[in-house]
């Protein structure tokens, strides 16, 4: 993972050189607002996306299943 907050992006990589950008502005991924100054990135085994931004803001991104 990628992260910029200048550009409000994650940039997602995989091995075979693939990228995938996800948008960190409003209307995107259920984005209700713009996450503001995303500052940290994590990830756990479940595929689960968290991303930490000023001032004291914790977002949580779910894979959802292809219907």
């Amino acid at each position: 993972y990628v992260l910029s907050h200048e550009s409000a992006v994650v940039v997602v990589s995989d091995l075979d050189g693939g990228r995938k950008v996800m948008s960190l502005r409003r209307g995107h991924c259920g984005l209700r607002r713009d996450i503001p100054q995303a500052e940290g990135i994590a990830s756990d085994d479940r595929d689960t996306l968290w991303i930490v931004s000023e001032p004291n803001l914790f977002y949580r991104f779910t894979r959802m299943a292809a219907s």
